[in-house]
Order: C-alpha cells, then sequence, then structure tokens
C-alpha cells in the first residue's frame, strides 16, 4: 500500500497506530506556535501598546500552555493520555480552543481581531474528529464568542481592553486576517493532501486485492474446486465459478446444499456442518454427488467459520473440493482386495472340485461306452449327445479348476488355428438349453455357418453361453420367446450378434456392465462377474465386445473377432493388461 513519506496528522483510521501518536506530536508542535504567540501578546501587553489587557493572564496561559506540552512530550506513549483514537486528539483541540478563549477574554474580548482564530479551531476539531465533533467544535466557538461578548452588557466581566497604539491598531487586525486565512489554507492543503494519499492507498489496495482475488480464482478454477461466503442469516454473499456450478438448480439468494441425488444435510454424526458452523462457530465437513459438466462428481464440503460484525452471528465459508478420482481410487481398491480374495477362494473351491469332476468324467465316458452296447442305435442319438456334453464339459471345467489352482489367469486364450463359428454357437446353445431350461427358442441364422474365426473354442463357448443365457433370462422376464443368433463379416473381423426380446437396458447401468459385481438379476440370481469375464476373454482373444439397445426392441450383444486366416501366427495371447 502506497503511503505517504511524512504522514499528515489529519486522518484517524489508519492501519499502523504510531500514526496516533504522529498526530499528537503534531498538535504538540501547533501549541509551541500557539504558546509562543501568547508570550508575544503577553510581552506587548507588558509593554503599554496594545491597551489596558491582562497580561498576566496572557503569560500564565503562555506558561500553562508550554508546561503541559513538556508534560505530553514526556509521556507521548504512556496509557495515560487515552491511548490512540479520535477522542484524545480532539480533546487536545478542545483545550486549545479553551486556552484561545482566555486569551482573547484577557486581550479584550469581541474587540480583539483574533476571534477570527476559532475558524482555525473549527477547522481543525472537523478534520480530527469527522462530523460529530464537527458539531460540538462549533458549539464551543459560537459559546466561547458569546462569552467574549457578555463583557459588553456586564462591564464587570471585561478581562481587557484591547486599545492598540498606532500602526498596531492597522498591522494587528491585518496580521490577524492573514494568519487565520494561512492556517485555514495549512490545514485544508494538507488535509486534501492526505485524503489524495489515502485515494492512491485505497486503489493500491483495491488493485492488490482484484488481483489476490484473480489468483485464488484461478487456482480454485484449476483445482476445481468451488468456494463461498455465507452470512449470519444464510443469504449468499459471494462464490466463485464452481461454486456456482453446484448451485445452478438452487433458489438464489438463500444457501441450500448443492447435492442432488444424495444432498448433504448432515456429517456423519447427524449434524449439519453448515448449521453447526453459523450457530456455534464449528468447523465441519461432509460429501454429497452433484452433476458438473454433464458428469456426475463426488464433493466435499469443508466448512469454516468467520469472524463478523460484533452481535452478528459468524458468517460461514464453505470450501467444495473434487473428491471423484479419491473416491473412485478407494473403490478400485476395495474391489481389488475383493477380486484378491475371490480368488483365494476361488483356489480352494478349485481344488475340491478337481476330484468329483475326474469322477464324472470318467463315469461319463463309462456310461457313454456302457450306452453304446445296450441301447438300440434308433434311441441312442440324444443320450449319446449329452453324454458327450458332459464329457466336454467336465474336461471344460477340469482345466479351468487347473489353471486357478497353478495360479493361472482365467482369461488365457490359446488360438489353434481356424474355429468354425456355428460349432462354438450350437455347443453353445446345447449347453444353454440342456435339460429344457431355456423358455426361449434360440434361432441361429444361416449366417454362422460360413463364418470361421480365430479364437480360443472353450473359451469362445465360455463367452456365448454367458451371452445366451442373460438373452434368455431377459427374454423370459418380458415374455419373450425368440433369441437370434447371427454373423456378419466387416472387413478383417466377424462380428457375431446376439439379441434378445427383452426389456432393453437400464439406464443407469450402460456405462457400468462390463464392470465386475454388476449385475441386473435379483439377489441370489446373478454373481456380476458374467459380462466382465465375457469382456476379458474377447480382449485377450483380440476382439471387442459391446451391449447396446436394439431399436427393434430388446438388447443386442455384439463380438467382434478377428476373421480365420488372421490370428494362425498367434499361439497364446495373454490377458489383455
Amino acid at each position: 500500500m502506497a503511503v505517504s513519506p511524512s504522514p499528515s496528522p489529519f486522518l484517524v483510521d489508519r492501519e499502523a497506530g504510531d500514526f496516533a501518536w504522529d498526530r499528537l506530536r503534531w498538535l504538540i508542535r501547533m501549541r509551541w506556535v500557539a504558546m509562543l504567540g501568547a508570550l508575544m501578546a503577553g510581552l506587548l501587553g507588558y509593554a503599554g501598546v496594545l491597551g489596558d489587557v491582562a497580561w498576566r493572564v496572557m503569560f500564565g496561559i503562555a506558561l500553562l500552555g508550554a508546561g503541559y506540552n513538556v508534560y505530553l512530550w514526556r509521556n507521548l506513549r504512556s496509557d495515560a493520555l487515552g491511548g490512540q483514537g479520535r477522542g484524545p486528539l480532539v480533546a487536545q483541540a478542545l483545550a486549545d480552543l479553551v486556552m484561545l478563549t482566555v486569551l482573547l477574554w484577557a486581550a479584550g474580548g469581541i474587540d480583539c481581531p483574533f476571534v477570527g482564530f476559532y475558524i482555525f479551531h473549527v477547522a481543525l476539531i472537523a478534520i480530527l474528529g469527522g462530523p460529530r465533533w464537527t458539531l460540538v467544535a462549533c458549539g464551543a466557538a459560537l459559546a466561547g464568542t458569546a462569552l467574549l461578548a457578555l463583557p459588553e452588557l456586564v462591564p464587570a466581566l471585561r478581562g481587557g481592553v484591547w486599545a492598540p497604539k498606532p500602526p498596531l491598531d492597522i498591522v494587528l487586525p491585518i496580521f490577524a486576517y492573514v494568519f487565520t486565512v494561512a492556517g485555514v489554507a495549512y490545514i485544508v492543503s494538507h488535509a486534501v493532501a492526505e485524503l489524495r494519499d489515502r485515494e492512491r492507498a485505497l486503489e493500491a489496495a483495491r488493485d492488490r486485492a482484484a488481483l489476490e482475488y484473480q489468483l485464488l480464482s484461478n487456482t480454485l478454477d484449476e483445482l476445481e474446486a468451488g468456494l463461498e461466503v455465507i452470512d449470519d442469516d444464510g443469504h449468499v454473499l459471494w462464490r466463485n465459478k464452481r461454486a456456482e456450478q453446484l448451485a445452478e438448480r438452487r433458489p438464489a439468494g438463500r444457501w441450500e446444499c448443492p447435492g442432488e441425488r444424495r444432498p448433504c444435510e448432515s456429517d456423519i454424526e447427524g449434524r449439519c456442518p453448515v448449521a453447526q458452523a453459523r450457530q456455534r462457530g464449528e468447523p465441519g465437513r461432509c460429501r454429497f454427488a452433484a452433476s458438473v459438466d454433464g458428469s456426475e462428481r463426488v464433493y466435499e464440503m469443508m466448512v469454516f467459520p468467520i469472524d463478523s460484525d460484533a452481535g452478528a452471528g459468524p458468517r460461514v465459508m464453505n470450501l467444495y473440493i473434487d473428491r471423484t478420482q479419491a473416491t473412485l481410487a478407494q473403490q478400485q481398491l476395495m474391489l481389488a482386495e475383493r477380486l484378491a480374495s475371490l480368488g483365494r477362494v476361488a483356489q480352494g473351491v478349485a481344488h475340491e472340485l478337481n476330484t468329483p469332476l475326474a469322477t464324472i468324467a470318467t463315469l461319463a465316458a463309462d456310461m457313454r461306452r456302457v450306452l453304446g452296447e445296450l441301447v438300440p442305435s434308433e434311441a441312442r442319438n440324444d443320450i449319446d449327445e449329452s453324454a458327450r456334453l458332459i464329457c466336454d464339459e467336465t474336461r471344460r471345467l477340469g482345466r479351468i479348476t487347473q489353471a486357478l489352482l497353478t495360479g493361472g489367469d482365467l482369461v488365457r486364450a490359446r488360438i489353434d488355428g481356424e474355429v468354425p463359428l456355428s460349432a462354438v454357437v450350437e455347443r453353445a446353445r446345447a449347453i444353454v438349453t440342456a435339460g429344457g431350461r431355456s423358455a426361449a427358442a434360440i434361432e441361429v441364422d444361416a449366417s454362422v455357418a460360413g463364418a470361421s474365426v480365430a479364437a480360443d473354442p472353450d473359451r469362445l463357448v465360455q463367452v456365448l453361453v454367458n451371452l445366451l443365457q442373460n438373452a434368455v433370462d431377459a427374454s423370459r422376464d418380458s415374455s419373450g420367446t425368440v433369441v437370434w443368433v447371427q454373423a456378419q463379416v466387416v472387413g478383417d473381423e466377424v462380428v457375431l450378434e446376439v439379441r434378445d426380446e427383452g426389456p432393453g437396458l437400464s439406464e443407469g447401468l450402460q456405462g457400468r456392465l462390463f464392470e465386475p459385481f454388476v449385475t441386473t438379476k435379483p439377489p441370489g440370481e446373478g454373481t456380476g462377474l458374467g459380462l466382465y469375464t465375457s469382456y476379458m476373454i474377447v480382449r485377450a482373444m483380440g476382439g471387442r465386445i459391446a451391449l447396446e439397445d436394439d431399436p427393434r426392441g430388446g438388447a443386442v450383444a455384439r463380438v467382434s473377432l478377428p476373421r480365420a486366416g488372421r490370428g494362425r501366427a498367434l499361439q497364446v495371447l495373454g490377458g489383455a493388461r
């Protein structure tokens, strides 16, 4: 802040307390000049050139003022002087006005031309004290003038007679007029200079405040943080851009929690942190969810009380910090822990499953051999197909459990040459419809028959079983009767589509369908791992998978895989990282 090199003694409300003492020093210097004038007037009166004046009183006033000045100077920083502020300064100026009244009474009263010095004192007190003390000074000056005029009515109260000898009878009135005008001009000019310094200082302060505000605003914008200030009545005094965005759907004026789906009405102890800050002056914090720029964000609101005027409740500052990434990281860590726990459980389960799976495989092979010997060939086909499926699936389960036990990747794909898509689809359809479990018919389009892909047949069967089972379940829930499977060649890829007659995709889950543990099925009917596992397997085979609403109704799942011939050189593809 720009400050005048030599602080003027007029303005009272400055940032540093030393300026109050500087003003008092200035008044002391001014009184020395006044007492010097009183001493000279006493000497002239003693010489008899001013008429019959009370020169002894003049000497007394000069000695009294000088002694008081010495006392003030020696105790300039003492608390006995009343501290800093307008009161002590105005009191000193009023004391000078009283001494002026006594001097004028001793010099002849109202006839003395130095009566105009009252103007000097009124201007001084007005600048030091402000409007209220200006009225007091005017009243004191009028009262003093009345007292000086009173001896004209009561001669016994006269203190002296003003009758200067020539040429002083002409020189002294002129000197009094010139000195009064010069004194008032001196005070006013210095006051104006101080006001100009104050204006420059305020302008510099405004510029600095604007710069600091811009820096703060830019910093908060870069950090995607919101800031707002609320008064003790709950009205918003100020908020930055991010806080405005958070409060877009809230009424203007009064503060309301910007949380949308789950408003942040209370903290973990059941108390509203903003209400606590306003009522008790206690800081607090809580979290809420809000939509910003079209995306769902999680914000933490940190509440801080701010001191306000005496008698009023505290103001409150709310700082909004974007905790979305931290929340996602926390959720991902929890998910990783869940997956790790699931992996440990899966290894234990795989160990226990190995023995019964081996037994089932052995018995299925024996059953198929015995059926071939005992059952007539015309009745053997369906039973033989079921036995073959049992053998194939137990072998597939054996490979899965072995991968779990050896710490392998469940989505690791082994690509061996060309895989006819029709064979994989038929195998998956047979598994889904085995035992008449499927309420909807699965129709395979002729386009599937001519397509071949570079894929792991067992892993592709696993993906198709998941997709077909989801489609059958969705069709059953909305009384659908058919699930369609078709394929088409698009460039170097084969796109396999599975379409159902279900209700379509839930709007809230469209972006999370391939996340683990996300499911639309009722509790106990789905784990939320089918689509996640399918997604990872398809990626491991160098393909893509998508699930979206079908314009004709229901949903359609699309699996894009490399066309046979492109993947011959790829023997083993690890899970996508």
